[in-house]
């Protein structure tokens, strides 16, 4: 029997992957959304600025992805890494999607749990190749 395609936002249970997006340009969260929405993702909030989305996880703690700008109004993407880490013992699974390409930044975020760190411009495979690993990797844990 051949094998029916399974969009690879959705879950082997059936429920799609859940994202929130953290992103001040319209223009690129619009083009993230309809990249993940086309593969099953749902995504239940797009932010455009750091205090907006920690709100939004404040409501939605269960969100399986957060996608994130480093550079935003209010709080930045940085700080905002930072408070979602101290907000919760089990960190969410954080990518950044960033024009901010300084190594000490991306080493910094990486070497603190974040799950990847991709430098614009956005490229539909790349960044569809980089979510389904950053959600199919197992949180690490801190002591």
């Amino acid at each position: 029997m051949p094998q029916l395609y399974q969009p690879q936002g959705i879950s082997p249970s059936g429920r799609p992957y859940t994202i929130l997006i953290a992103e001040p340009s319209k223009f690129q969260s619009k083009q993230l959304q309809q990249i993940l929405e086309s593969e099953g993702y749902k995504i239940i909030g797009i932010a455009e600025d750091g205090k907006e989305l920690l709100n939004m996880y404040k409501e939605n703690r269960q969100v399986d992805l957060i996608i994130m700008e480093v550079c935003m109004p209010v709080i930045d993407g940085y700080a905002l890494f930072f408070d979602l880490k101290d907000m919760s013992p089990i960190l969410p699974k954080i990518f950044f999607i960033s024009e901010e390409n300084s190594p000490g930044v991306i080493k910094s975020l990486l070497e603190n749990g974040a799950v990847d760190y991709y430098v614009k411009p956005i490229k539909r495979e790349k960044i569809l190749e980089k979510v389904k690993a950053a959600i199919e990797k197992v949180n690490p844990t801190f002591k």
